[in-house]
C-alpha cells in the first residue's frame, strides 16, 4: 500500500513538473510569436495600415480619458464615503 502511495505521489510531482515545462515552451514559442507578427505589421506602412493605426491610436487615447475619468469618479466616491462613514 505505502509504495502504491508514493508511486502515486511521484506520478502526481512528475505530471505537475511536466505541465510546468510545458506551459513554459508554449509560452515562450507564443510570445515569439506575437513579436514576429508585431514586427511585420510595424513594417506593413501601406495606407490602410497607416490610417487603423490613427484611428487605433485615437480610439486608444479616448479610452486612456475615460478610464481616467472613471478612476476620478472612483477616488472621489470613496472620499465621500470615507467622509460619510467617520461622521457615523
Amino acid at each position: 500500500m505505502e509504495k502504491q502511495v508514493k508511486d502515486s505521489l511521484n506520478f502526481i510531482l512528475g505530471a505537475v513538473a511536466t505541465v510546468k515545462v510545458e506551459a513554459e515552451t508554449a509560452w515562450t514559442k507564443l510570445n515569439t510569436e506575437f513579436q514576429s507578427l508585431a514586427a511585420k505589421g510595424a513594417q506593413d506602412q501601406s495606407e490602410t495600415s497607416v490610417t487603423l493605426r490613427k484611428y487605433l491610436q485615437d480610439g486608444i487615447s479616448q479610452l486612456e480619458v475615460l478610464v481616467g475619468k472613471a478612476n476620478t469618479a472612483v477616488a472621489e466616491a470613496k472620499q465621500k464615503v470615507a467622509t460619510a462613514t467617520s461622521k457615523a
